[in-house]
């Protein structure tokens, strides 16, 4: 018998076995197993240390190899090395626009006249107001 999440043969009367609402057994090789599709809900095939998932993996790999022997990835391959060269082999002048090049802000251009205004408010506020004194106290001694 297998486990239903891993995949590992189970010994004879070592299983646990779950069976849902609907009439479906799930056998179980370990609590880890259990745990992992019923409570944490993962799926065989994305959990890296069952054989569903190295299975999958295997025929990844394959199809890989066999797209690259073809020359379909190794020709992209050689154009994303070149665009790299081609890239680094501009200077700097003709990546960043210097400083006259670039345009002003707005800030620059155009100071507004409400802002100055407001500003010179406030420093005539600042002045008018008379400072406060401070008032100490004398200590008296206790006898």
């Amino acid at each position: 018998m297998e486990c239903s999440f891993c995949g590992d043969e189970i010994e004879k009367g070592t299983e646990k076995i779950c069976v849902t609402k609907k009439g479906k057994a799930s056998y179980f090789c370990s609590s880890k197993c259990e745990k992992n599709l019923l409570k944490l809900g993962r799926k065989p095939r994305k959990t890296r240390w069952t054989k569903a998932y190295m299975a999958d993996k295997a025929i990844r790999l394959r199809s890989i190899a066999h797209k690259e022997e073809k020359g379909g990835k190794a020709e992209k391959r050689q154009g994303k090395t070149e665009t790299k060269e081609t890239k680094k082999t501009k200077t700097k002048a003709e990546t960043k626009p210097t400083a006259k090049e670039t345009k002003p802000t707005a800030k620059e251009t155009k100071p507004t006249a409400k802002i100055t205004a407001k500003k010179e408010t406030k420093k005539a506020k600042t002045k008018t107001k008379p400072k406060s004194k401070k008032i100490t106290k004398s200590k008296s001694k206790k006898k």
